[in-house]
């Protein structure tokens, strides 16, 4: 299995939504830097078993209710009730 690499950009800001869930969709066409052994912040809510989050009180997640995934992931602002 090949390791993803993002892209390093020493005196660029940090891609925030790397730093928190160690991933980049843009990938190589992102402009900010992306710091080598980063630790994801974990999610401060509890996961269902599509490890989205459980928010309850929040408005179900659009896309997750549509579509059952959700693009955001455990980032999501919304909740993903089942």
């Amino acid at each position: 299995m090949s390791e993803e690499k993002f892209p390093e950009r020493p005196g660029e800001p940090e891609c925030s939504y790397y730093l928190r869930t160690g991933n980049c969709y843009l990938k190589q066409n992102c402009k900010y830097h992306h710091p080598k052994n980063i630790t994801p912040s974990e999610p401060q809510c509890t996961l269902n078993d599509k490890g989205l989050p459980l928010r309850p009180g929040q408005a179900i997640c659009p896309h997750y209710s549509r579509f059952g995934i959700c693009r955001s992931g455990p980032t999501c602002k919304f909740d993903h009730s089942t």
